[in-house]
């Protein structure tokens, strides 16, 4: 029987580097964040002039840009200084003070044993080894609202935002986060820290996800491998889905793919199509698989917005009925990720002076 690798290598010539689609590529640019990209500038420069540099609070919906902005930017300081400490930490992936502390920790080449060490010793460490090596940390926390839900995720925050005045050591925070309202809830003494730079992502609009998409084309796919109409239907498309960049470019590589399987030597609207309508039967099941994967705080919340019917229910009366299960950062932190997942979606709406969310099961 012939190699059946090699009988299938002739795909039709439609990818020439599909890696420039995947989330963690970055480009040389990133179209549509210009102002976002200048004003974190401002904040970070003075780290490469062994100054202190400025905390930064990122804000916006899922794709908006905040986290490429932010990798982008440790990438071009770390090329311009060898004196800013680079370090991108997720907060689901380290979510705690310890967690987030033993990576840092690491950053600086530390090797150290993961039990029978407090916390306050790992920070100590790091202070002595950043300040020895003349280096100041740029450290990036991507969805610190997860963080911000444990018991004590805030002195972390408090320990490095403040690190100036408590350990003489100069250090940059970025705080990435989906949630709005995350600075109302910080306490007075971090909250005052981002009061200044608070930057706000906007969702991308269309010709914007049209340039994102265009230049990302370029560098994956082949001269011709692309229909005229491929980039703006899938723009149109991932602005119906709240102007998302991440889904824009997983739905152009997916098309791509689709394409190739089928040894087309052209990308077309008919691809895009059919894997658009494949997603959103897949996210449906899936949607219900993970229903019956929840864990018990997770059940009830959903319980509760389900019992509220159509309409929804204030993220307020959430909070009321699990009183006594949870405390409410824990509960708005699992809504967050709820909504994530496509489970539940939340609607920000004007109630009197203020402003709420309104919480309801994905349809």
């Amino acid at each position: 029987m012939a190699n059946v690798f090699r009988s299938s290598q002739d795909s039709g010539g439609i990818f020439k580097n599909e890696s420039a689609l995947l989330p963690d590529f970055l480009p040389e640019e990133l179209p549509g964040r210009e102002k976002e990209i200048k004003e974190l500038v401002f904040c970070l420069k003075p780290a490469s002039e062994n100054r202190q540099p400025q905390h930064a609070l990122l804000v916006g919906p899922p794709g908006s840009g905040k986290t490429a902005v932010s990798r982008f930017l440790l990438k071009q300081l770390a090329e311009c200084s060898q004196r800013p400490l680079p370090v991108y930490l997720n907060c689901w992936e380290a979510p705690s003070r310890f967690a987030i502390l033993s990576s840092l920790v690491s950053s600086v080449g530390e090797v150290m044993p993961r039990r029978g060490i407090a916390s306050d010793e790992l920070l100590s460490r790091f202070v002595e080894i950043a300040k020895k090596e003349g280096r100041i940390p740029i450290i990036v926390l991507d969805e610190v609202d997860r963080l911000l839900a444990e018991e004590g995720g805030e002195q972390i925050l408090y320990d490095l935002c403040r690190a100036s005045e408590l350990h003489s050591l100069k250090t940059g925070v970025i705080a990435i986060t989906n949630d709005e309202e995350l600075h109302i809830r910080l306490d007075s003494r971090i909250r005052s820290s981002f009061l200044q730079h608070t930057i706000k992502f906007a969702p991308y609009s269309v010709p914007q996800l049209k340039e994102i998409l265009s230049q990302r084309a370029r560098l994956a796919f082949f001269p011709d491998a692309l229909g005229e109409d491929v980039v703006p239907f899938c723009a149109a498309v991932a602005f119906k889905l709240g102007g998302d960049a991440r889904a824009a470019l997983s739905l152009l590589l997916s098309a791509g793919k689709a394409a190739e399987q089928e040894n087309s030597k052209k990308v077309s609207v008919e691809h895009v199509r059919k894997i658009r309508d494949e997603a959103m039967a897949h996210a449906t099941v899936k949607a219900e698989r993970k229903l019956g994967l929840l864990d018990k705080l997770d059940r009830q919340i959903v319980k509760v917005v389900k019992k509220a019917g159509k309409g929804g229910i204030e993220s307020g009366k959430i909070y009321d009925s699990l009183m006594g299960v949870a405390k409410d950062r824990a509960i708005r932190s699992r809504i967050d990720k709820l909504v994530e997942e496509g489970i539940l979606v939340a609607q920000e709406v004007r109630l009197g002076v203020g402003r709420t969310r309104v919480i309801r099961l994905k349809s």
